[in-house]
């Protein structure tokens, strides 16, 4: 099988966050669009309620970073409603209008691909902000048709920092939840109950420490985003619970996706402890336990507390079993989205492990096929 990697000039400055055989949304800055084909003009569906002074100044790509001005998760509901998180908003899009949701008790953010909707169509997400302070910290859940949001658990001071992420199994409706940051607090929980009860299937260390989680037949599959030990891609085995580290990444994971049979992870360029280099990279996990670093691109020069880590943003939910996408910020290539496409002439084929946009062509020129792996 190959992996071939190419820029779409045409999206450039557009993310995709929801990817479907049948169209896909896309973000920019505070505006959703829809595609089917990924064919320009995109179809605006609606701009996301923003100060004046925001909107203006988002014009300028560092300060859409520095002021977080950016979508993180497009969810369409069976409604046709889609959930929406923007910075600290969470809201819905409904017949071409922004609706902020009620019941929050603070502004906070969702991770890019944290929330998740449930066999019974109710959306659950976990609040995300910084939390030094320890503050109790709410796992949440939005009904379709209400107008607000309810908590559903809630983590008592001192418990968590925040939720990573809340995610459901394909297989049978169990709910995930991903906690950090420290060592104590690093857990991935799971509930067959709506949140009345959970359990720990994995918690106390960095090894637990997870932003995303994808679901295979037989394993749970997860990167560790481990700040100050060595980062790995892990599978859990669903019928004994046993843990297996299947390869050791270049630093912290945050995304995943499926691509057909293989599923991707994003590392991140944070410059933790456990980084050796200082770049993001795409990681291909094939069926058979084989991993294959695709691509890496190196931290931009700004900062990344002010203007964010290096990271490649992947669609927070993607169905196709033969491309997909990537968007890339706060490294080099920033505000570019790349298309991964599969055909089967054999072995991965990657364009180089630092696709600096002055070199691409080049890159693309000497593209070689990747190592086999054993």
């Amino acid at each position: 099988m190959t992996l071939e990697i190419e820029e779409v000039r045409s999206l450039r400055g557009f993310t995709v966050e929801w990817a479907a055989p049948d169209g896909f949304y896309l973000s920019r800055r505070n505006v959703v669009f829809h595609s089917r084909d990924l064919e320009v003009p995109f179809t605006p569906v609606a701009a996301i309620e923003a100060p004046v002074w925001r909107r203006a100044a988002s014009a300028s790509r560092l300060a859409q970073r520095l002021l977080r001005f950016m979508v993180t998760n497009v969810l369409p509901l069976a409604n046709g409603d889609l959930f929406v998180t923007f910075d600290k908003t969470i809201g819905l899009i409904r017949d071409g209008r922004w609706l902020p949701l009620r019941g929050l008790s603070r502004p906070c953010r969702v991770l890019r691909g944290g929330c998740a909707v449930d066999p019974r169509g109710d959306v659950y997400f976990g609040e995300y902000l910084l939390n030094a302070r320890r503050h109790d910290i709410g796992l949440c859940r939005y009904s379709p048709g209400s107008d607000s949001i309810e908590r559903v658990h809630t983590f008592a001071a001192g418990e968590i920092a925040h939720v990573h992420g809340v995610y459901c199994d394909p297989h049978d409706g169990a709910m995930y939840c991903l906690t950090g940051d420290d060592a104590h607090e690093c857990r991935i929980l799971r509930s067959r109950d709506r949140w009345s009860s959970f359990e720990a299937v994995g918690q106390g260390d960095e090894t637990w420490r997870a932003v995303s989680l994808q679901f295979s037949a037989t394993h749970l599959l997860y990167g560790s985003d481990a700040s100050f030990r060595a980062n790995h891609l892990y599978r859990v085995d669903r019928a004994t619970m046993r843990r297996e580290a299947i390869a050791e990444v270049d630093s912290p994971v945050l995304y995943s996706v499926r691509l057909g049979d293989d599923y991707l992870f994003t590392t991140s360029a944070e410059k933790a402890p456990s980084q050796a280099a200082d770049v993001a990279s795409l990681w291909c996990l094939t069926p058979d336990g084989r991993c294959e670093k695709v691509v890496s691109l190196r931290k931009d020069p700004w900062h990344r507390s002010l203007f964010k880590l290096g990271a490649l943003h992947l669609p927070g939910r993607s169905t196709l079993a033969h491309e997909g996408y990537f968007h890339a910020i706060g490294v080099v290539g920033d505000n570019r989205t790349f298309r991964l496409r599969r055909s089967s002439s054999g072995g991965m084929h990657r364009y180089g492990h630092d696709p600096d946009p002055r070199r691409q062509r080049h890159a693309r020129a000497q593209a070689v096929p990747a190592a086999s792996r054993p």
